[in-house]
């Protein structure tokens, strides 16, 4: 909201000069309007912020904040035609989003070498997405709808309780702006791609503001027979009766009637041959039958109020409530030496509940030369799943003719069991951040109550189990006149673990522990930023499988250790030109580890990811996007027999600004945006014997109308 204050006449003569005789006559006071200071919840602008509320859950510059932060803005998102939150991450340092491939049904991403817990990672506004990781009730925002995406690198449990030790993902909401603005989007593409969007905001009056944005989005997909459908819309109301006060009311409905592919192929036959023949990156193991459909509820509040000038408070809370129907048969291996693959079937009916709320108190004081800022706060988050899951097997299908001896959901050797999940967390935090002659310190603790439970009516059993844990970080820095500033942190993370004992009993969480040093660069008077991050990395009790053990047994045991570095660049080198660049190399091992693995690289952990954007202005209203993203060689199992190769992929997008050739056509524009130019055919990930393809190339050309 543009802000307003006076200021005396008599204070500007001399810089205005008087050169008017309507300035002489004025009042005894003149309003002068400033644009409002940049923050984490404001309308970002190009591919460059400055502030971050990720690391401290306190809006600080990204240039004073001691631990490693990746922002992807509105306008990259839109530049490289986004359409999930995995894609909106390819051009991140330290994240491997590619995970799935063309499979887009889940938001999977890994970071600094951990994909555990990759679809339970992601935070919406500050609070947990309350999705069920252990089931398919897993919930997807739509990318339209967000702002901006902070990436907070290394272990977080100090402010947010359970966290991957890579690190998590952060959405930030459109919000209601007091002026008036629209945004219309009609677009169609390869794979018999449609898309209409919306998005408009407007004041009320000088308290409120409201705004309301809507997608549709349907697609044939890359894979045979399969299709994505989306209809999405969120209603947003804000009212703010003075600069301390606001109130956030918001809505996200989402319709997925048809959720896409999410099967694999088999490693022989995607990775390598198998009877000399390779199956094509369309190929569809599943029955026409099969389905995914899902929706979503969430209702959302949020409160901020300033006392004074040292006393502020904020509160947020959310209610979720998310259905998923699946109905799928996958492929379970060759059989024999034959082309039929086996196959089994997999069904699903979940009804999710789920609640949170953070709430906090923050002090901004001095004592002394010393200035801190404490944040003292309480948050609390719970969900119930119910599941009813059918399991069994289905005719075997040659892939490479289509026959099988049965189509449609013919199963065998059923098995169904009635269950539900629940998990709480409660946890209290309080920090320090503190500042003292360009010196920045910060110290967090968080203490976490987590417990799970899992009931199955149909064997009445009943596991539960209850963790106490407490997390921590510290940090340094020193912000140099010139723009440089150097830090060193530590952090710590809690990953509760999902697989069951050997006694059917949770196994208990994880924990981690990482060591950072890094140096950010913000030439002064600019808002680029250079940085390098280094990072020592290790999770403990690492819940996995002994491989020398039938049947499959799981334990909490051995360590994971990930080193590495990541560079980043976002600038405007010139008024026209931007470029985004990344490098990550990363370096992860097995330690004390079973079945063999010591020494051994996890899977889905790439040895390096670079990546390389640029955006340019052309005259007569013509810009143009070009990049370039290389994923590093990996390994397809744990036990690292099966490499997976490179691979470097292009992109691209143009854009007509058509406002430039008619003024009657003003916020008028086309685009055409490509991913994947070349057409490039590769796996972009396996789970041991199981392997995704990567997304093939996609066009799709957009019609836009910006007022």
């Amino acid at each position: 909201m543009t802000m307003a204050f006076r200021v005396k006449r008599s204070a500007l003569l001399c810089a205005l000069a008087l050169t008017s005789s309507t300035l002489l006559a004025a009042e005894d006071t003149v309003v002068v309007t400033a644009a409002p200071a940049e923050t984490a919840t404001s309308t970002t602008q190009g591919y460059r912020v400055t502030t971050s509320t990720g690391a401290t859950k306190t809006d600080q510059p990204l240039i004073t904040t001691a631990q490693s932060v990746s922002v992807v803005t509105r306008q990259q998102m839109e530049d490289q035609g986004v359409s999930n939150i995995s894609e909106a991450l390819s051009y991140t340092p330290g994240v491997f989003s590619n995970i799935g491939g063309g499979a887009t049904r889940f938001d999977a991403i890994g970071l600094r070498g951990f994909h555990g817990g990759d679809v339970d990672n992601i935070f919406l506004d500050g609070m947990r997405l309350m999705s069920d990781g252990g089931s398919h009730n897993i919930l997807q925002i739509d990318p339209w709808f967000i702002e901006r995406v902070d990436i907070i690198k290394g272990p977080s449990s100090s402010l947010y309780g359970q966290t991957i030790p890579g690190g998590l993902v952060n959405l930030t909401s459109k919000r209601p702006q007091f002026r008036s603005e629209g945004h219309f989007r009609l677009s169609a593409g390869t794979q018999n791609t449609k898309v209409g969007a919306f998005d408009y905001t407007d004041a009320i009056n000088d308290q409120w503001a409201f705004r309301l944005t809507g997608i549709t989005r349907n697609t044939d997909t890359q894979y045979d027979n399969t299709r994505e459908e989306r209809y999405a819309i969120s209603p947003s109301l804000l009212w703010q009766p003075d600069d301390d006060t606001s109130l956030l009311l918001r809505a996200y409905l989402q319709k997925d009637p048809s959720g896409g592919y999410h099967g694999s192929a088999p490693i022989e036959g995607s990775l390598y041959a198998h009877n000399g023949k390779k199956l094509h990156n369309d190929y569809n193991e599943g029955d026409r039958l099969d389905g995914y459909q899902r929706r979503e509820q969430l209702y959302s509040v949020e409160f901020n109020h300033r006392f004074d000038d040292v006393w502020s408070v904020h509160s947020s809370g959310s209610y979720t409530h998310s259905n998923a129907n699946l109905n799928q048969v996958y492929q379970t291996g060759w059989e024999g030496d034959s082309d039929m693959l086996n196959r089994g079937y997999v069904g699903s009916q979940d009804s999710l509940d789920a609640w949170s709320t953070d709430n906090r108190l923050q002090a901004d004081f001095a004592t002394g030369e010393l200035k801190h800022t404490v944040t003292l706060g309480a948050e609390y988050h719970r969900y119930r799943n119910d599941i009813l899951s059918t399991a069994g097997s289905a005719a075997p299908l040659n892939p490479f003719t289509g026959e099988t001896a049965q189509t449609g959901h013919v199963i065998t050797d059923a098995y169904t069991n009635d269950n539900n999940r629940r998990y709480y967390q409660a946890g209290a935090y309080l920090q320090d951040d503190m500042e003292w002659n360009r010196w920045h310190v910060a110290l967090s603790g968080r203490y976490d109550r987590v417990v799970a439970k899992q009931v199955s009516n149909t064997f009445n059993t009943t596991y539960r189990r209850s963790d106490d844990k407490v997390s921590g970080r510290a940090s340094v820095l020193y912000a140099f006149e010139n723009g440089l500033s150097p830090y060193l942190s530590y952090s710590q993370a809690l990953t509760p673990s999902i697989l069951p004992s050997a006694t059917g009993e949770l196994l208990p969480p994880s924990t981690a522990e990482q060591y950072e040093a890094g140096l950010k660069y913000q030439p002064v008077g600019t808002s680029d930023m250079y940085s390098i991050a280094v990072f020592d990395l290790t999770q403990k009790d690492v819940s996995q499988r002994d491989e020398n053990v039938e049947p499959a047994t799981y334990y909490a045991a051995g360590d994971v250790h990930s080193q590495g570095v990541e560079l980043e660049a976002r600038n405007q080198l010139t008024p026209r030109l931007s470029t985004l660049a990344g490098y990550t190399w990363n370096r992860v091992k097995f330690e004390d580890s079973l079945g063999g693995k010591d020494g051994n690289t996890p899977l889905l952990s790439p040895d390096q990811i670079a990546s390389f954007w640029a955006h340019y202005q052309f005259d007569y209203g013509i810009s143009a996007g070009a990049g370039v993203r290389y994923i590093g060689k990996q390994w397809a199992d744990d036990q690292n027999t099966h490499r997976i190769g490179s691979v470097t992929l292009v992109d691209a997008m143009v854009k007509a600004d058509l406002g430039a050739w008619n003024s009657a056509m003003k916020g008028a524009f086309v685009q055409l945006t490509a991913n994947n130019l070349g057409n490039r055919e590769y796996v972009s990930g396996c789970y041991t014997t199981n392997c995704y393809w990567g997304a093939e190339r996609s066009v799709v050309a957009t019609v836009g109308y910006d007022f």
